[in-house]
């Protein structure tokens, strides 16, 4: 849609360069008066005959930068047309017609703007007033369609020899996440040392999907889930739970990208500008047009995405007014020039990091390289990106419980490990996930208003069993009731010759319990520091290792 009249246009024109287009067109002007000029220049051009012998008059290079005009609509932003087209030089009041400027044009841009056919004027159909370069809709009107542009494929290359296959880990991270949420006493530092590797930003990502996705809400700084989305995810087939969770980063308004890229950091100005949604939708359209199942070169990519969706990050074609900063040297990466620094960047990190997470492509790398150095699309990828079939999935063995009350449950058994972390502790993962039935875990449930029957009959279904050991339905009723239970706990036992060693008040802070009046018991977490205080009060210690070594 064009963004004036060609009348209105025209009225913005300096005289001389209306008497310029009205040569150009082949059409003499009767007026001096600029609104009349405007008047009978519009009269004159718009018209299927005056197009037409316009159009013949043009280079093909001119023709090209008008076709690309009319394939947008009509209208792009003036800083993607002339980086594409050529400058357009300032050409004051007069000087046009004075020194013939329009004789020997700069470029194909400054040809069509000379010719009338393209115009300047500011719009905010990007969510803020950008200049745009557009053709008036009375020419465009007699405007032949212009041919489709083919867009080559992007080159494969050949498979590597290091591949790190994608699956829906990521699934099984944010029923982590979720079943965490039910400890108000865990630690960030516990949840994020139960999740797949890189586990800090992948805890960003799903913390900020499941707020936006409305699977937990947070208050004051508090994540606080929300059962009945939980557990409509939870109850899904697994291609709905992988697909959903993709599409929930895909859409995302919330997440961006380029924030969490390790080597920028923000423009101290204008800090991420971009529109999150609209960056990753406008990359993924070059990703669509990758071939399921090859290799692809991750360099030789992001040459290609920079050759045809050049602007995806700033579809305003400005890489001047903000610059993110290179996170070591802190140096500006502004202007074109640093495209391959903050574009290309976001790129390599969009594939290595939440595309990989997502299970949405495979990674790979030659031996030399710590980095990821090519991809290809999943079947996943495919299903999501390239309308292909969902990938099929291997039958889930039940839970496995032993004679210790632990309890492995195996990835994708989502559901049953949400449960599972209402009456159990979580004690191992990521990969297998390993569960310790206690008397606290037992309390806890009762605290939720788990009845003693539910636990059994949720052990008894999720481990595919009809019946639990009889000692096991007894140690967990008992536990339930408060009649018995114990504690079985590692400590470390510290033997000092003088019992007024012990009774110091930074010693006695640090023990556990005191044995006999030379002995005590001192907890794992608290041994460096009762070291550092001991000596402090001139007392060493010799440290003794267990038999394993420790």
């Amino acid at each position: 849609m064009a963004l004036r009249t060609l009348y209105q246009s025209f009225l913005d024109s300096d005289p001389s360069r209306l008497r310029v287009i009205a040569q150009l067109w082949e059409f003499e002007l009767s007026s001096s008066r600029k609104a009349d000029m405007a008047a009978e220049l519009v009269t004159a051009l718009a018209t299927a005959n005056a197009v037409d012998r316009s159009l013949d008059r043009l280079s093909s290079e001119e023709r090209a930068a008008l076709d690309d005009l009319v394939r947008h609509g009509g209208a792009i932003p003036w800083a993607i047309f002339v980086r594409r087209w050529g400058q357009v030089r300032a050409i004051g009041a007069g000087r046009i017609e004075r020194e013939g400027l329009w004789r020997d044009p700069a470029s194909a841009a400054e040809s069509l703007f000379v010719m009338g056919w393209v115009h300047r004027s500011f719009d905010d159909r990007l969510g803020k007033p950008v200049e745009m370069a557009f053709a008036p809709e009375e020419l465009m009107l007699y405007l032949p369609a212009p041919p489709q542009l083919q867009i080559a494929a992007p080159h494969t290359t050949e498979a590597p020899p290091i591949q790190e296959l994608g699956s829906d880990a990521l699934a099984d991270d944010l029923v982590t996440f979720w079943s965490s949420l039910q400890r108000i006493d865990l630690q960030r530092e516990h949840v994020v040392s139960q999740l797949h590797a890189p586990a800090a930003r992948r805890l960003l990502l799903i913390e900020t999907l499941s707020v936006e996705a409305g699977w937990i809400h947070q208050l004051e700084g508090q994540f606080r889930p929300v059962p009945s989305a939980i557990l409509t995810w939870l109850r899904a087939d697994l291609w709905a739970q992988w697909s959903t969770l993709a599409q929930a980063w895909i859409t995302s308004q919330a997440y961006n990208d380029i924030s969490h890229v390790p080597n920028l950091t923000p423009d101290p100005v204008n800090h991420w500008p971009n529109e999150p949604r609209h960056t990753r939708e406008a990359f993924l359209s070059a990703l669509r047009r990758c071939d399921p199942g090859a290799w692809y070169d991750l360099g030789m990519f992001v040459q290609y995405v920079k050759h045809n969706v050049t602007d995806f990050l700033r579809p305003d074609g400005d890489y001047v007014s903000w610059a993110p900063r290179d996170a070591h040297t802190e140096a500006p990466l502004r202007g074109f020039d640093e495209w391959d620094a903050v574009e290309g960047a976001l790129i390599a990190d969009f594939i290595s990091g939440p595309l990989s997470w997502l299970g949405l492509v495979d990674l790979g790398r030659d031996p030399a390289a710590t980095m990821p150095t090519a991809f290809r699309l999943t079947e996943a990828g495919r299903a999501l990106l390239a309308d292909g079939a969902p990938p099929s999935f291997h039958d889930i063995d039940p839970l496995e419980m032993d004679d210790r009350a632990e309890i492995l449950a195996p990835p994708r058994r989502r559901f049953e490990r949400f449960q599972l972390s209402r009456i159990a502790e979580f004690i191992g993962g990521p990969g297998v996930y390993r569960y310790r039935l206690s008397p606290t875990s037992i309390d806890r449930a009762k605290q939720q208003r788990i009845s003693h029957d539910r636990i059994l009959a949720f052990l008894k279904q999720a481990t595919g069993h009809n019946t639990l050991p009889r000692a096991m339905e007894t140690a967990i009723e008992r536990s339930y009731h408060r009649a018995e239970g114990g504690r079985l706990s590692h400590t470390w036992v510290l033997r000092v010759p003088d019992p007024q060693v012990l009774q110091r008040p930074e010693v006695q802070a640090l023990i556990e319990e005191q044995i006999t009046t030379t002995a005590a018991t001192v907890r794992e977490e608290h041994t460096a520091q009762l070291i550092q205080r001991l000596l402090e009060t001139g007392v060493l210690l010799d440290i003794v290792p267990d038999k394993g070594g420790r």
